[in-house]
């Protein structure tokens, strides 16, 4: 990764600087249409999710929308994964050719907010007398900004501790050994080397570093950045987070891999940091029993949101505005969201829907997924360097890469993400000023 290209460059070749197009609608204002179609009005949605388990659920939801709203066709297209379709979407909007509904990560939506190319929900939400308040709010609040609703949650998780149930009992231990960091770390000797080479897996070399440690860094009173970008990565707490992990790797008691989640499905790890979204996943693959805990405390409590959730550009009339806001408004309605929940594994984004009988139910079997519920209400967006920059989550891998790979000082590994950052952010500090004032 070139970490010191700026984000003008980064922007022009794909990741959506020059967004500001000419006929873009970029109005709040909304004004129902006073006229009925004849054939079905078509919005156009594009999606990350087509195969599997996901796929399956996903299509279930498109059809019996449709079923029930004969009026509106959803006109699917598929995007192989979230940064397939950031990229995708920059250049549609460039041609002109942008979907009407598209899925966008948490790393990338900010960059269509800066361009102007979402539409404000807010008025189409009020419009259905959709009721904002039941959302999971801090699933909801992450994208709202400046009296506006950007997005609305749908395919949403947080990390959770997972840990080999077989590997604690044969060293001895219980899940007390993960209320804190420390008291881990106090245990890793008796879980490295047994039933496991190594107590804990962390994500080396791989994209979600970044998101999986920045639990970590919180609990230990550390952060990347504030929310008004000031960069923090190098100060203290959070070198002091870098230097308790890069010491666990030091000692033997903790692997840093590619693949963790397979690594510990296979045994090589007796814990992980992973996604609520892996849930399934792990526990078809691990030749033992699963276990999870919240992510452990240590001077506070550190878990990030992640995923993504559903957007309608801006450029689209207030006539399929509304019907896009009509699909959006029923993937994510209370039954919905439940059954989306239990098929994926990710978090239901509905109060109701935790609350709702089926989701309890397959709570009662599934109580790994009760855990991850529970932690729910102690999630919180991740820092703005990370979420908000355009190249935030690369920059803050690069560091971490570089700690827990490299093994090299965390200091300095952390005071260059700070340099490259800095730079990364000034083009975004200053289109916020010229959008929010």
């Amino acid at each position: 990764m070139e970490s010191t290209r700026s984000r003008r460059t980064i922007l022009a070749t794909g990741a959506g600087a020059t967004l500001a197009l000419a006929g873009m609608n970029r109005s709040r204002a909304f004004a129902a249409p006073a006229f009925l179609r004849s054939t079905p009005l078509e919005v156009r949605y594009w999606t990350s999710f087509s195969t599997g388990t996901y796929g399956e659920a996903q299509n279930r939801i498109i059809q019996n929308f449709m079923a029930q709203n004969p009026d509106i066709r959803i006109v699917p297209s598929i995007q192989p994964n979230y940064g397939d379709m950031a990229a995708a979407l920059i250049t549609a909007l460039q041609t002109g050719d942008e979907p009407h509904v598209a899925i966008l990560a948490d790393v990338f939506w900010f960059r269509f907010y800066l361009a102007q190319a979402l539409a404000d929900m807010t008025p189409l939400l009020a419009e259905l007398k959709v009721d904002t308040a039941d959302f999971v709010q801090p699933l909801y609040t992450e994208f709202s900004r400046h009296d506006g609703q950007w997005m609305l949650s749908f395919a949403r998780s947080t990390p959770l501790m997972y840990y080999n149930e077989d590997a604690l009992t044969a060293a001895g231990l219980d899940p007390s050994v993960f209320q804190t960091w420390s008291s881990f770390a106090e245990a890793t000797p008796r879980l490295a080397g047994g039933t496991t080479p190594y107590a804990l897996g962390l994500a080396g070399g791989h994209p979600t570093s970044t998101w999986t440690m920045q639990g970590p860094v919180w609990a230990f009173g550390g952060a990347y950045s504030t929310d008004d970008f000031t960069i923090t990565v190098n100060e203290p707490k959070t070198v002091g987070t870098g230097e308790f992990f890069q010491k666990l790797l030091t000692d033997k008691v903790a692997t840093a891999t590619v693949d963790p989640v397979k690594d510990f499905t296979t045994g090589l790890s007796a814990a992980i940091v992973a996604s609520t979204g892996a849930i399934g996943g792990i526990k078809e693959a691990a030749r033992f029993t699963v276990g999870a805990v919240p992510l452990p405390r240590e001077e506070q409590i550190g878990c990030p949101t992640g995923g993504s959730g559903l957007a309608i550009m801006a450029s689209a009339s207030d006539e399929v505005k509304l019907a896009a806001m009509k699909f959006v408004a029923f993937t994510t309605n209370t039954a919905n969201a439940a059954a989306w929940a239990q098929a994926t594994g990710y978090m239901p984004v509905r109060t109701s829907a935790i609350a709702s009988d089926p989701m309890q139910a397959f709570l009662k079997d599934n109580p790994i997924y009760r855990v991850a519920i529970d932690q729910l209400p102690d999630a919180r967006h991740p820092d703005a360097a990370l979420n908000l920059l355009p190249n935030g989550s690369s920059i803050l891998n690069l560091g971490w890469d570089t700690v827990l790979v490299r093994r090299s000082d965390v200091q300095a590994a952390f005071d260059q993400a700070k340099a490259d950052l800095d730079e990364d952010k000034q083009d975004v500090v200053d289109q916020l000023h010229e959008i929010e004032g």
